[in-house]
Parts: C-alpha cells; structure tokens; sequence
C-alpha cells in the first residue's frame, strides 16, 4: 500500500499563484526534474515544476524498475528512503551470471567498508511518492498540465520561459533546467542536439505475479553473447522479466512475444520457470534505443537525468543517474544562485562534474551496445569475479557505479584479476561452452 502525501488547499492552488518570478524554472517532474526541485527548495531557493502529464500519480512505464546503490545517499538527502521502503520498496543486491559462472550475492561497499544497497520499486509506485514530496515542499510551485512554449532571451541568456497548456503563464527565472526525458522538448526549443550512437540491441520486459525465484529475493541477471537476461523482484508482489538480444533476432521474437520471452529466460541456468507465474500487464518492446547524450549546460540552461544522458538499458543506469545528476546540479548551482553571482562558473562546475563523474561509465556503456562479445578485459573481470571474492566486489562496485572504470582496470587490480584466473580452479557454475 502507497503513502500518500495529501496535498495542501495552499499547493493544489499553486498553478494560479500570482508570483512569476523563480530563481529556477525546472521542465519535466520525473525523477531528475523531481529530485531538483526538491533539493533546490530546500536550500531555500524559489523553484517552478512544470509537467506536461496533469495527473500527480502519472509515471513512466519504460524503465527497469531498478535504482543503482551509487543514488542511495541521494535518496536518503531527499527523505525519499523511509517513504518508498514503506510502499514496499526492495533493497537491491544482484547476482551476475556469465560463462565463467556466478559473481555472488556480494554487497557493494563504500570507501569505508560499509556495504550499501539499491532499490527495487516499480516506476508506478515511486514516481508518484517523489512527485508529491517534491510539490508539497516549501518554494515549490508546479504546474502540472504545462508545457514549455518558448524561451525568451536576453543578453544571451534565457530570462523568461513562456508556458502553454492547462495554465499559460510567463516566468521569469536565472537558471532554466532541462528534466524532461530523452526527447527533451526543452532541448529542442533552445537548439541544443543530442548525440547519437548505435545501440546493436532490443529489449523486451513483462511484470509477472508469483514467479518462484531459484537463487533468492535478489536482482539476477545472465550475460551469455549477444542474449541478457533479467530478473528484478519488486514491490506489490511483482517481479520485472526483461530480455535482450541483437536485432536479428527482433521479428522472430515479435511474433509471440510472450512465449518467446518465457522461452528465452528459461534458457539460462538457475532461471525461474515461468509457466506458472501470472502476467502483470502486456510485454513491453524496444527494438530501436540508441544511447543520446547533450552537453551538460548551455547557456543558462542544464540538464539532467535522460535529457542528459539516456543509454542502453542493460546496466540499468539511467534511474541512478536521474537522482545524481539532479543533485550534483544543485549543489554547483545553489552558491550562485543564492548569492545572485553570474551562473557561468557554477554551470563550468557543474559540467566538469558530470564529465568527471559520468563519460567513463557512458563510454563503456556506448562500447558495449555496439558489440556482441566481451572485450579481452571484461572476459578477464568476470572470470576472475567468478572465483574470487576480492574481484567479485570489484566487479559490483563498477556495476553500482560506486566506482568507475579507472578503479576497476587499475594496473593493481588487473595484475591481481590475472593472477586469480591462473591460480584458481574455475567456478563450479561455469559453463564454458557459452558464448561470451
């Protein structure tokens, strides 16, 4: 059961408020636009949430439904935690399989040892929490059923945002910020493009009732060539079944889409048998997703979440990123903005931040949607992660995004990877013949 958070006379009342002045106007209220607007408000600055979709429980449908440990302090600073863990949100751990056999139900752990968790909760249940957390915060106002008409400029600096829709409305603002998906509307109308590349893969995804787990409540996952699968347990009783192959494979799958995706997860090892679980909806496909990404900032104008940066779906990323890109905004922005200095500086920050922190992962992630093997470092990674408890932590703590590339393939760490391939037996779980 959800908690709600009633709204206020004072907040449903907020689309007709009188004040157009706002030091940040914020387009999209999904988890980026969300999480900014909050943390922007209660640094004490005056915030505007506009959403197109004008139902507060609206959410996004596409979506793993898995949240990375790497988001987890966000969560907590939001005060997001205790409320989704209420609506029956499940701590994440997971457990990878490849060829070389299972890396365990290790925890990830910070720089001080502590291990730390993410989330599993459905798009349906979560998006509709954050949303009325964010709106019901003090100096935020939302209008929902809204959409950004136009920008006006000035000095060569966005100064007014102009809204159509349920309400229209002109705002005034110093910091316009770009929530609103991968197809990012905002973007568009101030002329910033998104870079493309080729994602080699389609995904397809089901929400399934009394699926009998094999290898416990954790996330699991199988990589096995070109074929992923996924399982992710979740609040309400529903547990998320995904699938992903190249797109050769894309009509043969489509014409029974069900059977096929039941065919394709029982396939690999420790898989749950379907056969007796209860669909929870239609399966969802994607056939074509390539990875996007935007600059971090033009102008006055930032971005965040998918509008910055939407990739291929198999590291289940992009929910993580949403939260953490929000934060880093703000916490780059909120110095300038509170003390009315020029943004230019503060959106540099920003940007240096989010290159810093994200273009590795993204790399890797671009990399991989290209190919359908392994690279001779990824085979040398989980093999070793397979057999060894140091480097299976190494392997989590990369796919938590705790850590990034560099950490994972130190000269250090790949001496020792070597070293464990050649000095341990393999895992009883292999399966040698697979492809990689």
């Amino acid at each position: 059961m959800n908690r709600s958070i009633p709204l206020s006379s004072e907040t449903a009342a907020r689309h007709k408020h009188a004040d157009s002045s706002f030091d940040v106007v914020i387009a999209g209220a999904g988890i980026a636009g969300c999480t900014a607007a909050r943390l922007f408000a209660l640094e004490g600055l005056h915030v505007a949430l506009v959403e197109h979709h004008a139902k507060e429980d609206a959410y996004k449908q596409l979506c793993t439904h898995f949240i990375q440990p790497s988001a987890t302090p966000t969560i907590r600073r939001l005060g997001l935690d205790c409320l989704i863990e209420e609506a029956g949100a499940i701590r994440n751990n997971i457990n990878i399989w490849t060829r070389y056999g299972w890396i365990g139900n290790l925890s990830p752990v910070d720089k001080d040892g502590m291990e730390l968790f993410g989330y599993n909760v459905q798009r349906r249940t979560l998006d509709p929490i954050l949303r009325r957390l964010a709106v019901t915060t003090p100096s935020v106002t939302s209008f929902l059923g809204c959409h950004v008409q136009r920008l006006v400029e000035q000095q060569g600096e966005v100064k007014r945002v102009e809204l159509a829709g349920m309400d229209s409305a002109v705002l005034q603002t110093r910091l316009v910020v770009g929530a609103d998906g991968r197809s990012s509307p905002l973007a568009t109308i101030a002329g910033v493009k998104a870079v493309s590349t080729p994602n080699t893969r389609f995904a397809a995804s089901a929400a399934y009732r009394g699926v009998r787990l094999v290898r416990g409540t954790c996330s699991q996952i199988w990589m096995r060539g070109p074929k992923m699968g996924y399982i992710f347990p979740n609040d309400d009783g529903i547990t998320v079944v995904a699938y992903m192959s190249t797109k050769d494979a894309f009509e043969e799958f489509h014409l029974s889409p069900r059977d096929s995706l039941t065919r394709a997860i029982v396939s690999f090892p420790d898989a749950p048998d379907l056969s007796t679980a209860i669909p929870a909806g239609r399966v969802l496909m994607v056939k074509d997703y390539p990875n996007l990404s935007r600059r971090a900032s033009a102008r006055n104008i930032a971005f965040v979440g998918d509008a910055l940066m939407s990739l291929d779906s198999l590291p289940g990323v992009s929910c993580g990123f949403a939260f953490q890109t929000a934060e880093w905004l703000v916490d780059a922005l909120t110095p300038a903005l509170r003390d009315d200095r020029p943004l230019r500086g503060a959106l540099g920050c920003y940007t240096r931040t989010v290159s810093r922190r994200l273009y590795g992962h993204r790399f890797f992630v671009r990399d991989m949607a290209r190919r359908r093997k392994f690279n001779v470092l990824e085979r040398l990674a989980f093999a070793a992660a397979a057999q060894d408890d140091w480097a299976s932590r190494q392997v989590h703590n990369f796919a938590a995004r705790l850590n990034g590339p560099a950490q994972l393939l130190a000269p250090q760490a790949v001496l020792r990877m070597l070293w464990v391939c050649m000095s341990r037996p393999a895992s009883s779980s292999a399966q040698r013949d697979a492809p990689v």
